[in-house]
């Protein structure tokens, strides 16, 4: 598995997680499937969404991360690696776009420096709570296997070490209380 889109879907999903019924991810946001806050049809995600198949779940991952490889591919002016577009792509999905726009990470990588733009990645692992930023241990896990992918490991790697957080396939679905 080299493209870059489905190597950021499985980091997603593994990461993510899925979900067949609206739920409020720890960001406060209504979201869906793979943490999608919107329907295929653009629709927001609510409580009052109707449950979704894995197939739908799936399919709304892949057309959200062709429609972020586009903007990616809008504002990076340096080649990318298949391991750094999809690092840069799960980052995005779960970041948003502008937090990425906005990112030294980009500056510095649009300024060729990426070793320096991949050691940004690990910055990015705090949450806020209760008004404080903590070190959240889930993105701690993301934003290292984001950076496995950026330092060239291989999927099968980076998903073996991404394995404690959510065990079994990808399309596994979480049970929600």
């Amino acid at each position: 598995m080299n493209d870059p889109l489905y190597l950021a879907a499985a980091l997603a999903g593994r990461f993510e997680g899925l979900r067949l019924q609206p739920y409020i991810c720890p960001a406060g946001y209504w979201t869906i499937g793979y943490g999608n806050r919107a329907l295929a049809d653009g629709t927001a995600v609510g409580p009052h969404t109707k449950a979704i198949t894995e197939t739908d779940a799936n399919e709304m991952l892949m057309a959200t991360m062709a429609s972020l490889q586009e903007k990616l591919r809008n504002m990076i002016i340096v080649p990318l690696s298949a391991g750094k577009e999809a690092a840069l792509l799960d980052f995005q999905f779960n970041l948003g776009t502008e937090a990425l726009r906005g990112s030294t990470l980009r500056k510095l990588l649009n300024a060729g420096l990426y070793v320096q733009a991949g050691a940004q990645l690990k910055l990015w692992n705090h949450i806020h709570k209760d008004g404080r930023l903590i070190v959240s241990p889930g993105l701690t896990a993301r934003r290292r296997a984001e950076w496995l992918l950026w330092s060239g490991a291989s999927a099968s790697d980076v998903m073996s070490e991404a394995l404690p957080l959510n065990p079994g396939r990808l399309g596994r679905v979480k049970e929600t209380s």
